[in-house]
């Protein structure tokens, strides 16, 4: 039977068949062509190709395939990169589309779609809510969805040697936004209850400690194993991450609709500057030694052992850690805080910027000094105080 307005077929011997107009006959009549395949998405795109040979053919350059919409432009995209990239990022990327691109503007062609209409889905997407989380979605979301449109065109325009769709500028720059950390006697009585909890074996108080005082990430942390910490060398080797991402079935052949789900992954971190060692101080290579002794721990064993798996997911240990706070009546504040702190007291203890840089396991200094070197008033105050115009 075929797909509706795409002249595709199934045929009896279990191949996709695809038509195409290729000029006229003699008489007049139009002359049809096929190409063959094993799977329907074969067939779909040797007919965009043919139908892009065609318009070469008839002197007809910079042109995309007729009719080529935004729904086949996100697959071919997907389909030509997904061996590329991490696991986690082709999650991130397929749920953006089919949570806000597919649904909205998949029918649309590519070349009918202007800076109007351009313009009308992002003010779209700015006041629509998050279904999980009923809130409209963030400017730095918003950008995401931008930048994600951005690699399709461009990828558009190389696939098919024509210039790429022109993506109007209709979002504004994601702003970093500086977090604001704890007061400091609200850290100084969480510090103490992590330590009393962790001198009793309390596991989760002393992932957090660890965490505090080390910098590094909530998934790099419930992907730690005993076997990456060296007491002797009293230091930690991150050399994993474990995050919990969405699970597609088989998607329809048509396109992307297959059901979700979710489940936790561990992987190699970030980039390769995140897989690094990081010295640790005395009084919790101390508090190691004591978990260490404790029990019956396994080399191969992880730190946060859960209560019903082998480890302690990062959702978890950020509802543990919520709890926490709550308990010792500080306002909540996200987990990655805690990283933020560990760099901004390390900033303000006279710490390089180089250093500081590999601890946290960024790619260059520059990272570093972009997301966490903030001058607060009293710093401006102080060296503006002795400014004189003739120095």
């Amino acid at each position: 039977m075929a797909r509706k307005g795409e002249n595709i077929y199934k045929r009896k011997d279990g191949r996709w068949e695809g038509r195409y107009g290729a000029g006229r006959l003699p008489d007049g009549r139009a002359r049809y062509r096929s190409v063959y395949g094993k799977t329907y998405r074969e067939v779909k795109e040797k007919l965009l190709i043919k139908k892009r040979d065609a318009c070469l053919a008839g002197g007809k350059e910079n042109m995309l395939p007729p009719g080529l919409t935004i729904r086949e432009s996100v697959r071919l995209w997907m389909e030509e990169n997904q061996m590329k990239w991490k696991e986690s990022t082709l999650a991130t990327y397929r749920s953006i589309a089919e949570k806000h691109i597919l649904p909205v503007i998949g029918r649309q062609a590519v070349s009918g779609f202007d800076e109007e209409a351009w313009r009308a889905y992002f003010e779209g997407l700015r006041g629509q809510a998050c279904a999980a989380q009923e809130k409209k979605l963030s400017e730095t979301y918003l950008h995401q969805i931008f930048i994600l449109l951005s690699q399709i065109f461009h990828f558009l325009g190389k696939k098919f040697r024509c210039n790429r769709p022109e993506l109007p500028s209709v979002t504004s720059p994601a702003k970093a936004q500086i977090p604001q950390p704890p007061e400091g006697r609200e850290l100084k009585k969480l510090e103490e209850h992590l330590i009393k909890s962790a001198q009793e074996g309390e596991l989760t108080s002393l992932g957090v400690l660890l965490s505090g005082c080390s910098g590094i990430r909530i998934g790099e942390l419930c992907a730690l194993q005993w076997k990456d910490i060296d007491l002797e060398k009293e230091s930690i080797i991150v050399r994993k991450t474990m995050q919990r991402i969405r699970t597609f079935s088989s998607a329809d052949e048509a396109g992307m609709t297959g059901k979700t789900g979710t489940r936790v992954i561990i992987t190699a971190p970030k980039s390769r500057n995140s897989i690094r060692e990081i010295p640790l101080p005395g009084f919790l290579v101390e508090l190691l030694k004591t978990a260490r002794k404790s029990g019956q721990i396994s080399e191969e064993g992880y730190v946060l052992k859960g209560i019903r798996k082998e480890y302690t997911e990062p959702r978890t240990l950020q509802y543990r850690f919520q709890a926490i706070l709550k308990k010792l009546g500080i306002p909540g504040f996200n987990f990655h805080m805690l990283r933020h702190i560990f760099a901004t007291n390390c900033i303000s203890q006279g710490f390089d910027m180089k250093t500081l840089s590999e601890l946290l396991g960024h790619s260059n200094v520059g990272t570093t000094m972009r997301i966490y070197v903030h001058s607060d008033m009293e710093r401006k105050k102080m060296l503006m105080s002795g400014y004189k115009m003739a120095a």
